[in-house]
């Protein structure tokens, strides 16, 4: 159950930020004609990869700096979650693990709490407090038995406590945002891009993750989104994304350079080959449950389903997906 105090807290937040965005796009947005919106495109490099931004305006100077507003605040929630980098907030609080409370910023302490709910929701299958096991496993060899045997699967429930904006973490704990760092960001460009006043607009990190709002003129079922499969260069077919958000997740097996998903239940790689699209209301969801999915297998798209979401899994067996994980062929 969420707590109502941090969620008014966080809405709060949310407005003062935003409104002093709104109110700079005010004057802009009231010369433009409701029959001329304006369409503005921009990528940039955030969190490791390319975040493409498509908005749709009341006039090109609007759409233009929503955008550009959008990408910065991208690169600002890299800045929180980052562990790559020794200067992001997370990276910083790794560091302190075993140290005692640690102060955070109200961003990171939400971000952290909504990794939390979302560990429960999947019953561990998403787990963040993984980041030790994903560097073992990250590299061309795998990890002796003897790294194995010192560590230990760790769970963010037993490893993390917050008290308002203190983090403590556990002796020896790291976490790691990974995917579901994109996913909050989406979703946190998503509110300012609201606030300024844009008509719709796509959001797509890197292709592996993707947030719609509202959808362009000329197509009101939603984006046209195209749904990629296992092999290389394979689509499965085009979702119109409306309003929601979609992840795609891939397990390989064994080691890699950007380290495995890990199953936390095991402390081992996720066997595959496996791929799994999550369709959800928002983009951090969508990102936790693509991770859990690919970690409970089959059994995963019915846990999905069970908690609305809509989901298309495939191995080498074959593909299944939910009845609402519709799609169109790629020629429409």
């Amino acid at each position: 159950m969420s707590d109502p105090h941090r969620v008014r807290g966080r809405a709060s937040r949310t407005r003062r930020r935003c409104g002093a965005i709104a109110a700079a796009f005010a004057i802009a947005a009231c010369c433009g004609s409701p029959a001329a919106a304006a369409l503005f495109r921009t990528g940039q490099p955030v969190m490791g990869t390319v975040l493409q931004v498509t908005v749709v305006a009341a006039d090109e100077a609007t759409a233009r700096a929503l955008a550009e507003a959008a990408c910065a605040e991208g690169r600002r929630w890299e800045a929180i979650l980052t562990t790559w980098r020794p200067d992001g907030e997370l990276a910083g609080l790794n560091a302190r693990a075993g140290t005692g409370p640690t102060p955070i910023s109200a961003e990171l302490a939400d971000a952290l709490r909504d990794m939390q709910r979302l560990s429960v929701a999947t019953d561990g299958a998403f787990d963040p407090a993984v980041g030790g096991l994903v560097d073992l496993w990250r590299g061309p060899l795998p990890p002796t038995p003897a790294q194995r045997a010192r560590t230990v699967p760790a769970r963010i429930e037993s490893a993390l406590a917050l008290d308002g904006t203190r983090a403590t973490l556990a002796p020896g704990a790291k976490l790691d945002a990974g995917g579901i760092g994109k996913g909050m960001a989406l979703d946190a460009i998503g509110r300012l891009l609201r606030a300024g006043g844009a008509e719709a607009a796509y959001l797509d990190f890197g292709g592996s993750s993707q947030l719609a709002l509202g959808a362009p003129r000329d197509s009101p079922a939603g984006w046209r989104v195209a749904v990629s499969g296992l092999a290389p260069q394979q689509m499965h077919g085009v979702l119109r994304l409306r309003d929601a958000a979609l992840s795609t997740s891939r397990a390989l097996g064994g080691p890699s350079a950007a380290g495995p998903i890990i199953d936390p239940r095991s402390g081992e790689p996720v066997a595959g080959p496996r791929l799994v699209t999550v369709r959800a209301g928002d983009a951090s969801a969508a990102e936790a449950w693509s991770k859990a999915v690919i970690v409970f297998g089959h059994d995963g798209v019915e846990r999905a389903q069970a908690s609305g979401l809509e989901v298309l899994f495939e191995d080498a067996d074959g593909v299944a997906r939910t009845p609402g994980f519709a799609m169109e062929p790629l020629d429409l």
